[in-house]
């Protein structure tokens, strides 16, 4: 991925009438995504691109609003399974040409595109745990623009764990499909296979790449199957790890890997504590509470060795990088990823909060924005010296 500024006149960047995420032009070449974003030439491009949500608020709040701790209705309806849909062959491009989006979502069931709509923003309808991304728009090109972020933090490597060119590839809530694509353009003999609970993917993909609807909470059917299970940022969105892993466990061949990657949501400043009443602080212990109440686990990547351990996992390895958030470092490596973390959670903030926020912890919209404004804030202001732990994990199904 490659990004291109496009300089322009010295005008307030708020008064620029379409200056938002929805800006930059995403456009697909060979398989690269190219953002080109509008900024003002007196000022720093990634000061730039980590500007507030369009269109939100600005709140003036001194504090944010208490949560309280509602209990949840055990007899809330739940989405029922729906009827497994598998891409097939027939349905994936050749040469990166032939089929549409239209026509391989003619081929659904029209419960799964059914999306449900919630405060504007749309989620999956399929599958047995309710998640907390959205797949509309704005969340794709989020998820596009953090996986730049991952690719860079390991110096342009797909996954860590120590095995040969794969063969046969599952990449588990595989969202965009950005990271399948991409493990399909630098192996072109193995067989990459993405699975999601929305068909967001897009039609023009590698001639080996092929996604399917499926749910990664039920068992999948795959025994034996890949030398390689990789998965990304799902916290909050499974209810048992170990359980997670015995099922990727059991699809993976013997000697078989599986590689997670999943950040820390625990902020620290490398300048002082945080107190308890700092936007951050609060985050980490509201989404603990959600923890508690939901059953689906946030703060899952420091247990992340333990629990793939306990599946039966060999020759465990657990890498922890402490990554800035923000261009305080004085490195130039050190600027360049805290810039695009920054980025990636500036721009998923809202995302990732709103609903659990609102179903879980029955806020209401106005507190939302104010959790969100005031964290978003926090990560702009390079004074905090803002920096969290990603958690990259990795393990082996025995040879034998």
């Amino acid at each position: 991925m490659a990004l291109f500024c496009i300089e322009g006149p010295n005008t307030p960047l708020q008064t620029w009438p379409h200056f938002d995420f929805q800006a930059y032009l995403r456009c697909t070449v060979g398989q690269s995504l190219l953002y080109i974003l509008y900024i003002q030439a007196s000022r720093d491009k990634f000061e730039a691109v980590a500007m507030a949500e369009p269109g939100a608020p600005v709140v003036a709040a001194d504090e944010v609003p208490a949560y309280s701790a509602p209990t949840l209705d055990p007899t809330a309806p739940v989405a029922a399974p729906l009827e497994f849909y598998n891409a097939g062959a027939e349905d994936v491009d050749s040469g990166y040409a032939g089929s549409t989006r239209e026509r391989q979502a003619s081929t659904l069931p029209s419960s799964i595109l059914n999306y449900r709509k919630e405060n504007g923003r749309t989620y999956h309808s399929y599958g047995s745990t309710e998640h907390w991304g959205p797949n509309d728009e704005a969340a794709k090109d989020q998820q596009d623009l953090s996986h730049h972020f991952w690719t860079l933090l390991l110096e342009g490597q797909f996954y860590l764990a120590p095995i040969k060119p794969p063969k046969k590839v599952l990449d588990l809530g595989t969202g965009t499909g950005i990271w399948a694509i991409a493990m399909g353009d630098e192996f072109p003999e193995a067989t990459i296979t993405g699975t999601d609970l929305s068909p967001i993917q897009p039609s023009w993909v590698p001639p080996n790449c092929h996604f399917e609807i499926d749910d990664f909470n039920k068992e999948y059917g795959r025994e034996n199957s890949y030398d390689l299970v990789h998965t990304r940022e799902l916290l909050g969105t499974i209810p048992n790890w170990v359980d997670f892993f015995k099922k990727a466990y059991a699809a993976l061949e013997p000697g078989g890997w599986i590689d997670c990657t999943e950040p820390g949501i625990k902020l620290s400043s490398t300048h002082y504590a945080l107190p308890a009443t700092h936007p951050w602080a609060m985050w980490y212990n509201i989404f603990i509470a959600i923890d508690a109440k939901s059953g689906l686990a946030f703060d899952i990547a420091p247990r992340l060795k333990s629990a793939m351990q306990e599946a039966g996992f060999v020759n465990v390895v657990e890498k922890k990088t402490n990554v800035p958030i923000g261009k305080w470092p004085k490195d130039k490596r050190q600027k360049e990823l805290g810039a695009w973390n920054q980025l990636r959670i500036d721009t998923g903030l809202r995302d990732f909060a709103e609903r659990r926020l609102k179903t879980v912890m029955e806020w209401r919209n106005d507190e939302i924005l104010v959790l969100v404004a005031k964290c978003r804030a926090s990560v702009q202001d390079p004074r905090e010296g803002l920096c969290h732990n990603i958690y990259h994990v990795y393990g082996q199904k025995p040879e034998k």
